[in-house]
C-alpha cells in the first residue's frame, strides 16, 4: 500500500521574509513484516531525478539509513527502488536501478542492511556476483549490443540466505533479436554479516523478436 504526501515549505532570506511554494512529493512503501519500518522516497517537483531514498521508522519518520542522497550529482530514477524484508524484519535488501533516466542500457544493483539492536548497518555484496551465460544460436553471437543487466533481490530464505537474480540483456544484430539471460543464486552471511555466494543456478535464455 503506497502513501503519498505533499508538504509545503516556506523559506526566508536576508532578514526579509519571502514566500513561494516548493512542492515536495513523499512516497512511503514496502513496509517491514512487523510494520515498523518502510522505504521513503522524497522528490522535489522541479528536480525529480535527484531524490532522497531512505529506510525510516514509519511512526516517527526517523531516518534509519540513507540509501540514496538527493545531493548526489548523478541522476537517479527511484521508480525501481524496492525493499525485500525478512520475516523477522531484521534483515532487508534494497534493490535499485543505478543507470540515469533516459539511458537505454539498464543497470541494477543491490545492498543489504541488518538490524544491530538500535539501527541498521549497511552490508555491500561481493563485487564479482554470478553473470548469466546467454545461449545464442549456433554460429552467431559475434555482433552484440548490450542493453544492460545487473542483480536484484528476490526473497529471504528461512535459512537466512538471500535469494537473488542476475540478468544480462543483449541485442544480437545478426538476427535483430533481443536475448536475456537470467539466473538465480543465493547469498549467505556469516556472524559478522560478511557475504558470500552460496548457490548458483543455471542460465535461462529468453528471446524476443
Amino acid at each position: 500500500m503506497k502513501i503519498v504526501r505533499i508538504s509545503l515549505f516556506v523559506a526566508s532570506a536576508f532578514c526579509v521574509t519571502h514566500f513561494w511554494p516548493s512542492l515536495i512529493a513523499e512516497e512511503i512503501k514496502y513496509p517491514s513484516a512487523d510494520g515498523r519500518f518502510a522505504l521513503r522516497i522524497t522528490q522535489p517537483k522541479d528536480d525529480e531525478y535527484h531524490p532522497t531514498v531512505e529506510l525510516i521508522e514509519k511512526d516517527s519518520g526517523k531516518v534509519m539509513v540513507i540509501l540514496h542522497s538527493g545531493s548526489d550529482t548523478e541522476l537517479f530514477d527511484p521508480s525501481d527502488s524496492v525493499l525485500i524484508w525478512s520475516a523477522d524484519s531484521k534483515s532487508v535488501a534494497y534493490g535499485f536501478r543505478d543507470s540515469p533516466p533516459g539511458v537505454r542500457e539498464v543497470s541494477r544493483g543491490a545492498l543489504v542492511c541488518f538490524w544491530n539492536g538500535s539501527g541498521f548497518d549497511k552490508v555491500f555484496l561481493p563485487e564479482n556476483l554470478p553473470v548469466p551465460k546467454i545461449k545464442f544460436p549456433k554460429g552467431k553471437g559475434g555482433d552484440l549490443k548490450p542493453y544492460g543487466g545487473g542483480v536484484k533481490p528476490l526473497r529471504w530464505l528461512k535459512s537466512g540466505d538471500l535469494e537473488m537474480s542476475s540478468e544480462d540483456m543483449m541485442l544480437l544484430e545478426d538476427d535483430g533479436k533481443s536475448y536475456t539471460g537470467v539466473l538465480q543464486f543465493s547469498i549467505s552471511f556469516d556472524a559478522q554479516h560478511r557475504a558470500s555466494v552460496k548457490k548458483v543456478g543455471k542460465t535461462k535464455t529468453e528471446v524476443e523478436e
